[in-house]
């Protein structure tokens, strides 16, 4: 009776972090709100453990994250501002633990999949609000009141990816409106990043589902083109997705395929690039300190913020080396993921990967090693593999 009424509340206590992760986080003084959940989480998750008596799991993809987190440390004696850097890692740790709790709390197929419908769940109540807080008569990016846009909408590209898995593999045609609905607004954000993500993922999970028969393979391809035909056609076409995205999208293709653009958000952050570059190769073993990338352009610019690039952020903030290693996790699981693609679904394995991925294709427009969410995908991911194995264990 007490297992059956801990395990209760660690799902309520579950679904309602992962919903705080999308309504509080990015609001400035909100944010403590979903910090205090996710310590009342922690405490439930190993209290379970205690009681279970379960040995504690340390995995590959955790020693890993804790060589970042000593590398992140050591560029404190290079810091151009020590406490800058504390802080940042006193973060690291925070996440550290986190992740430790859900791979020591996430052991089986159900309880994997309820993590991945609160995901689905929160992405579409996020939506629903909204639209309901939203003011119609102005047209411009939605989701402004909940903090960062372009974090909103890529927290909601994670809604959409399990929410397609779940389309796809367990037949939840109910999820068919919720899907649309989380589209609908990554459209809507503005989010050039967010809706990049949405094309490259659910294409993967499409890919996902092919076969050795070519006549399958093909429907998959002319799949694929139609929707991203239906994509263009609705930022293109559809007047307040063209005022909000298509335009947006417009100045992207025009910068990358060399015409120039006017638009001031991608020149100022391509030169935040460059400027970031040139700073790493000053120091490019032990960098400037995690987090100090901020500075260094206070410095130069008079604006003390971060680069918008996860690669530039971490090759200043902590060097090569440092970055090496933060990116060797990532490979570490994707690996782990593909290997147990037998075991489980293809769907599956592909929804973590195309997540995974897909945040790493993404590097260039957005800082995340300190993210949440993605954190908590990276440590759930990294322990697919060994439900694998319990699976087929008890198959045979």
């Amino acid at each position: 009776m007490k297992k059956v009424t801990l395990n209760k509340m660690i799902n309520l206590m579950m679904f309602f972090y992962i919903l705080s992760l999308y309504i509080f986080t990015y609001q400035e003084r909100l944010y403590i709100i979903s910090n205090a959940i996710g310590l009342i989480l922690i405490g439930f998750l190993w209290i379970n453990s205690l009681y279970l008596r379960k040995k504690i799991v340390f995995n590959s993809f955790l020693i890993v994250y804790s060589l970042f987190i000593i590398f992140s440390l050591v560029s404190v004696f290079f810091s151009i501002n020590s406490g800058i850097a504390i802080k940042k890692i006193q973060t690291l740790v925070s996440l550290g633990i986190l992740m430790l709790s859900f791979i020591n709390y996430i052991d089986s197929l159900d309880k994997l999949h309820k993590l991945m419908k609160y995901f689905v769940y929160s992405g579409f109540i996020t939506s629903i609000y909204i639209i309901l807080i939203t003011d119609f008569t102005s047209i411009t990016r939605f989701g402004s009141e909940l903090g960062n846009v372009n974090a909103i909408g890529m927290i909601l590209g994670i809604s959409s990816v399990f929410c397609f898995y779940f389309i796809l593999e367990n037949k939840y045609y109910k999820f068919i409106p919720v899907l649309l609905i989380i589209t609908i607004i990554i459209f809507l954000t503005g989010s050039r990043k967010s809706l990049l993500f949405l094309v490259f993922t659910l294409i993967i999970l499409i890919f996902s589902k092919r076969e050795k028969k070519l006549g399958n393979n093909i429907k998959i391809l002319i799949l694929s083109a139609v929707f991203i035909l239906i994509i263009l056609y609705a930022i293109y076409n559809v007047p307040i997705f063209y005022l909000i995205i298509g335009r947006r999208m417009e100045n992207m293709m025009d910068f990358v395929f060399g015409e120039g653009t006017m638009e001031g958000s991608i020149n100022t952050r391509f030169k935040m690039i460059q400027m970031g570059w040139e700073w790493f190769k000053e120091r490019p073993l032990f960098g400037y300190g995690i987090n100090n990338y901020r500075l260094l352009l206070g410095e130069e610019v008079g604006r003390v913020t971060y680069s918008h690039n996860n690669i530039i952020e971490l090759l200043v903030g902590i060097g090569l080396f440092g970055t090496i290693i933060y990116y060797l996790a990532h490979i570490i699981v994707i690996k782990d993921l593909y290997k147990c693609s037998k075991a489980l679904p293809k769907s599956l394995t592909y929804s973590f990967i195309a997540i995974i991925l897909g945040y790493m294709f993404m590097s260039v427009g957005l800082v995340y090693y300190d993210n949440k969410h993605i954190s908590i995908i990276l440590s759930i991911a990294s322990i697919v593999h060994r439900i694998g194995k319990k699976e087929v264990n008890t198959l045979n």
